[in-house]
């Protein structure tokens, strides 16, 4: 068998380090802009207990948000030419719990190499009380399907392990281990410590992205900052969604590991600027041979949840 030339090889490497964002969110894996991605506290292992914080009064607001994408810097050997696409994101509100809608495409040129084009479909509930999440998850290259991921959890206390249960691949299951945080608890998590003024969270989170999503992520928080008005926010976005505008935002830069994994080396790391209601003006996801930037282009409110009956 011949060997790949050297831009087909670069190619799949770089298709194999794409992740989606935590949260918006956050993951591991490919190019994965997730979830979604934000967790409970760990320290030397022992996971704290999380059911206060899990059911205290959400910062985060309901909202849709939409993102421009592109490369921000490649080195050499990385062998990208250019990236451009978007993401949507829809945030919505039950009356105890969380969904999450997301779809991105990215365009990837590589220098060598023919384009891909990129689809990441997620979707996503998840109980305030941490102790149900689902998700559909669902990666394509250049229209065709290269990995299918569909996953409950349903545990007694977030404070105990528990298995998350795959209906595709079927009979598959992972792990989680206690404390382990769920997407939007994550990003709760980090929203409530910059309010209190905590500079560092560590956290196992379940991200959701495909199998294998459990992630040790490790996050700094900066301070609160002024921000004009008009700064990475969009010029269209009309009177009723500047209601979520606000006037400071949130710098954090969180690391991704695996979860066995504690070296100095993080797969990735994601900059954020967001806002103390949970809208994110911009981020940028760092591969340490490529990043790629996104910057809010639109947002919209989204309806209140109904009380619980």
């Amino acid at each position: 068998m011949p060997l790949p030339s050297r831009s087909a090889a670069a190619r799949r490497a770089v298709m194999s380090r794409l992740v989606v964002m935590p949260r918006l969110i956050a993951a591991g894996g490919r190019f994965r802009i997730g979830q979604g991605i934000l967790g409970c506290v760990v320290a030397a292992g022992t996971a704290l207990a999380l059911m206060p914080a899990a059911l205290a009064a959400p910062h985060s607001v309901p909202h849709r948000a939409h993102y421009a994408m592109s490369l921000l810097k490649a080195q050499a050997d990385a062998a990208i030419a250019g990236v451009a696409g978007d993401m949507a994101v829809i945030f919505d509100r039950s009356c105890d719990g969380w969904s999450v809608l997301q779809a991105s495409r990215m365009e990837i040129d590589f220098d060598e190499a023919e384009p891909v084009v990129s689809d990441i479909l997620f979707d996503s509930e998840e109980s305030d009380d941490g102790t149900r999440f689902r998700f559909r998850y669902e990666e394509r290259e250049n229209g065709e399907s290269v990995e299918l991921a569909i996953a409950h959890l349903d545990r007694t206390s977030p404070d105990r392990p528990s298995k998350l249960r795959f209906a595709n691949p079927p009979g598959v299951t992972e792990s989680v281990p206690a404390g382990a945080l769920l997407p939007t608890a994550h990003t709760e998590r980090l929203l409530q410590a910059a309010e209190a003024g905590e500079a560092f969270i560590r956290a196992e989170v379940l991200t959701g992205s495909g199998q294998d999503s459990l992630s040790f992520v490790s996050a700094h928080i900066g301070r609160p900052t002024e921000i004009a008005a008009d700064q990475d926010w969009p010029s269209q976005a009309g009177e009723a969604a500047d209601a979520l505008r606000t006037a400071t935002v949130i710098p954090m830069r969180l690391a991704f590991f695996k979860p066995d994994d504690r070296s100095e080396t993080p797969i990735y790391e994601l900059l954020y600027q967001i806002q103390p209601n949970g809208v994110v003006r911009r981020f940028d996801i760092d591969y340490g041979e490529f990043a790629i930037s996104a910057r809010l282009v639109s947002v919209e409110n989204r309806p209140a949840a109904e009380e619980c009956n």
